[in-house]
């Protein structure tokens, strides 16, 4: 028999290969770094009484 005849069967998804594990470690790494400079700005951002937030601006001091 010919190919030309047979169907080809394509499969969705695949393989992990190094290129899709190196993104998924970068992604890891950069939103841990998100996170922790959310959680530094909040505690930075604390006045007195008021709660800090990952949106409020400081000013300088």
């Amino acid at each position: 028999m010919s190919q030309i005849t047979t169907p080809s069967i394509r499969r969705s998804g695949g393989a992990l290969d190094v290129y899709t594990a190196l993104l998924l470690a970068a992604f890891i790494v950069l939103s841990a770094g998100v996170v922790l400079v959310a959680l530094k700005n909040i505690d930075h951002s604390t006045v007195k009484n008021q709660n800090g937030s990952i949106f409020k601006l400081v000013d300088k001091r």
